[in-house]
């Protein structure tokens, strides 16, 4: 590592690693080293389909992006790292697909979440209300809950009211708006070279 800035450094200091004996052996967590090597990847000739890309979750159970590029001058090989909190629209695939949902379910959850009934999500979808109850059945299976109810309580719970509690405020979306003014951290970044 040649520089960190302060904010790249609290940011990465929530990381939860789950690499044994990284804390002692590796000055960054393990999630850096891995998206400066797929920057470096991509970088080469025949490296067009590496990602530099990653998010991660802190131990307060937000999400980080990390994204990384190779960056131009001397010495070559040099690689920056970006750090930042994750935007609402990266996280909320990642619910759907912790839980396992389908392209279909995910679409049927959302409208779900946002109070839809089954008819107007029959409609949106162009879809049976039949096929959008057994789409229920099989959202209410793989998230464990058995009621429409059950289901926003679990989402309220797990993912809205830890993020209220930081002071998170709501936006126009449903979903946290970003942090702005004094207390709002800007995209972060780190570099390292290899």
């Amino acid at each position: 590592m040649e520089a960190i800035t302060p904010a790249a450094e609290r940011l990465l200091a929530e990381v939860v690693d789950a690499t044994p004996g990284t804390a002692t052996h590796q000055p960054l967590p393990y999630v850096v080293y891995a998206v400066a090597t797929r920057a470096r990847l991509a970088g080469q000739p025949d490296g067009s389909e590496a990602m530099a890309r990653a998010r991660v979750l802190t131990r307060s159970g937000q999400w980080l992006v990390l994204h990384g590029s190779l960056t131009a001058g001397e010495p070559p090989g040099r690689t920056a790292v970006i750090v930042e909190r994750a935007q609402g629209v990266e996280i909320a695939p990642l619910i759907a697909q912790a839980y396992g949902l389908s392209e279909r379910e995910r679409q049927v959850l959302q409208r779900m979440l946002q109070g839809l009934a089954t008819k107007e999500i029959a409609a949106e979808l162009y879809l049976s209300p039949y096929t959008v109850q057994e789409h229920f059945k099989a959202i209410f299976d793989k998230m464990g809950v058995r009621s429409r109810r059950e289901l926003v309580g679990q989402v309220l719970a797990q993912h809205y009211q830890p993020r209220a509690r930081a002071g998170a405020a709501l936006g126009p979306s449903g979903w946290f708006a970003e942090p702005s003014g004094p207390a709002a951290e800007p995209p972060a970044a780190s570099r390292t070279r290899r």
